[in-house]
């Protein structure tokens, strides 16, 4: 992993940096799922859906792709495997205001978001892959834009909550 140094960012009532935790890429080589998903004793989300599975998170992220959260033996002989700690940031909005906040930024009806729904998308011209899990929503983004995410939300925040 690169220790990486991210931005700081300030405490705010509706908006928070995403728990650490270990993020990678899987991809079932061609041919492999049934036996992928055999070995790791799930089966993968083929639609855009989260799962808890074995104390990590399981995110669909396109056809034959997914995120992994958290540390989860992960067989490299099924599937090429990218280690993304480093490169994603983890940015979460909750609260009563979240979906009022997000629909400034998103160009998708996030507020028939369902629990462990998935979407990749955009936000304020970000590259997100967005999930709702908990009651809170997630927006994962590359590190380089991380700072310029949060300040979007923030002032997202600010004309929906009147909070700056």
């Amino acid at each position: 992993m690169l220790d990486a140094i991210g931005p700081a960012f300030a405490p705010h009532p509706f908006i928070s940096l995403g728990a650490p935790r270990r993020i990678r890429s899987l991809a079932a080589y061609k041919g492999q799922l049934p036996a992928l998903e055999a070995a790791m004793g799930v089966a993968l989300p083929a639609t855009p859906k989260r799962i808890a599975h074995q104390g990590a998170e399981i995110l669909w992220n396109g056809p034959g792709q997914w995120l992994v959260l958290g540390e989860l033996d992960l067989p490299a002989a099924l599937a090429a495997i990218t280690e993304q700690t480093d490169g994603l940031y983890l940015l979460c909005v909750s609260g009563p205001h979240a979906v009022e906040i997000l629909k400034k930024l998103l160009p998708i009806d996030i507020a028939r978001f369902g629990e462990d729904d998935v979407a990749i998308t955009i936000a304020a011209h970000i590259g997100v892959r967005v999930w709702r899990e908990q009651g809170h929503f997630t927006l994962a983004c590359f590190r380089s834009f991380a700072d310029a995410l949060h300040h979007a939300l923030l002032q997202a925040a600010e004309t929906s909550t009147g909070r700056s």
